[in-house]
């Protein structure tokens, strides 16, 4: 019985990483990229309005999407916590606070944990080798300031480490987001955000397959620059933006001669930039003090017009004074609608 019989081989660890890339956009042209998981979005508002956050400020504090949200003034600290209960053995998690820093700053925490459960582990001749999980964990570190009363500037670290498999050491990416957010009347924000910079995976399966010959593989997070805008009154949120997620290739060309009858190989490699814009659109209604809806609609692929999803979702403003909760829900088309989320949500105000 050769190694690859008695332990997951090849095959298991492929249907890992190709499960992990492909959790969030199933056939869409961005669904393959480093990370897609953790660009899924953050909790129950947020996904309800299709990740429209850069800009609006109406529903709380979202560094996630804009780090200069986390100097947006509030008498009380901002708690969320949620849970997503999706298909095809999907995890998705999320819990963060922000915090006031007296006079004109503050700072948020979040975290993430993405997914798939009980995979089957093959050997190479297709006989079962037992169920094994993989997970991405993300810890986000924001700060913000405020220049004036119209200007928020902020910056955040971002920790990503990913459990592909026991015997492959967990790849760690450090990521940098940068953001703008601009209050250019009394109810109009725009916002810019750059997320995302000089983050990649690095791994290698020399422990999994006893190679020596194995090599440093990188994978590098897309950039993502986004501008946003959003219009708020007291019973209606109106947001808009659009992302480009910029991804780099290596394309690598071999080319074999013959020189005093020797073969000598020359590889001549190129870096290829392109660019897929995304297009989202949200809106809330505030119906009433114990009652918001929500809605959403959002282009993964502006390329592709039928890559297109729909989301909707509400809020109930539970009536007690201490913390304040509001139980968030939210129902989300994935994509080329193949699949539905279910995304729950509590926010405490303490």
């Amino acid at each position: 019985m050769n190694y690859f019989s008695k332990h997951i081989p090849f095959a298991s660890v492929l249907a890992v990483i190709c499960a992990l890339l492909f959790t969030t956009e199933v056939l869409a042209q961005t669904g393959g990229f480093t990370g897609a998981s953790l660009r899924m979005g953050y909790n129950a508002r947020s996904l309800a309005m299709a990740n429209a956050m850069t800009a609006s400020t109406s529903e709380g504090t979202f560094v996630y999407y804009n780090p200069a949200h986390a100097a947006l003034f509030s008498e009380t600290n901002q708690a969320d916590m949620t849970v997503g209960a999706l298909s095809y053995d999907r995890i998705f998690q999320s819990a963060g606070a922000s915090f006031q820093m007296p006079p004109s700053a503050g700072i948020a925490f979040s975290l993430l944990r993405t997914g798939v459960q009980d995979i089957d582990g093959r050997s190479q001749s297709g006989y079962h080798t037992g169920y094994f999980d993989a997970s991405e964990y993300q810890l986000l570190t924001n700060f913000g300031i405020r220049f004036s009363s119209r200007l928020n500037g902020g910056i955040g670290i971002k920790f990503s480490i990913a459990d592909y498999h026991q015997q492959l050491d967990n790849p760690v990416a450090v990521g940098i987001d940068l953001g703008f957010l601009f209050k250019a009347s009394d109810q109009l924000n725009i916002g810019l955000a750059v997320q995302d910079l000089f983050a990649s995976y690095s791994w290698n399966s020399k422990e999994l397959y006893s190679l020596d010959q194995s090599q440093n593989v990188v994978n590098k997070f897309p950039a993502r620059l986004k501008a946003g805008a959003a219009y708020h009154n007291q019973q209606f949120t109106l947001s808009g933006e659009l992302e480009l997620l910029v991804t780099e290739s290596e394309l690598s060309e071999a080319d074999v001669f013959v020189s005093r009858g020797r073969p000598t190989v020359l590889v001549d490699e190129e870096t290829i930039t392109n660019a897929t814009a995304i297009l989202r659109l949200g809106g809330s209604w505030y119906a009433h003090e114990r009652f918001t809806l929500r809605g959403g609609w959002r282009l993964p692929d502006a390329s592709n017009s039928d890559s297109w999803a729909l989301s909707s979702g509400f809020s109930i403003h539970l009536p007690f004074d201490v913390f304040s909760p509001s139980i968030d829900y939210a129902f989300v088309m994935e994509p080329y609608r193949i699949s539905n989320m279910h995304v729950f949500s509590l926010r405490l105000n303490i």
